[in-house]
C-alpha cells in the first residue's frame, strides 16, 4: 500500500509542482495502510507521517490524493478586534 501511495504522491507532485495534503481512502484501503505501518499507533501519527490529512469514505473506489487550502480551526473563540 505504501508503494502505491508513494507513486500517487510522486505523480501528483510532478503534475502540479506541489505536495498533496489530502488522501482519500475507503476503510479497506485504510486498514491496509495501518498494516503497512505497524509502529504507528494513531490516526494523527499516520497523517503526520504521510504529511496529508486522511479522508475515509465508503464512496472511494480507488485511493487518490489532492491539494486544498486547509484552515485548522481553533477551539478558542476569536479575539475581538481593537478599534
Amino acid at each position: 500500500m505504501l508503494s502505491f501511495l508513494y507513486r500517487l504522491v510522486e505523480t501528483f507532485q510532478r503534475e502540479h509542482s506541489m505536495h498533496p495534503n489530502l488522501i482519500y481512502l475507503n476503510r479497506l484501503h485504510y486498514r491496509k495502510l495501518l498494516e503497512s505501518l505497524p509502529a504507528m499507533k494513531s490516526h494523527e501519527e499516520i497523517s503526520r507521517f504521510l504529511m496529508m490529512e486522511i479522508i475515509i469514505s465508503p464512496e472511494i473506489m480507488h485511493p487518490h490524493v489532492a491539494s486544498a487550502n486547509l484552515i485548522k480551526h481553533s477551539l478558542q473563540p476569536p479575539r475581538p478586534m481593537a478599534l
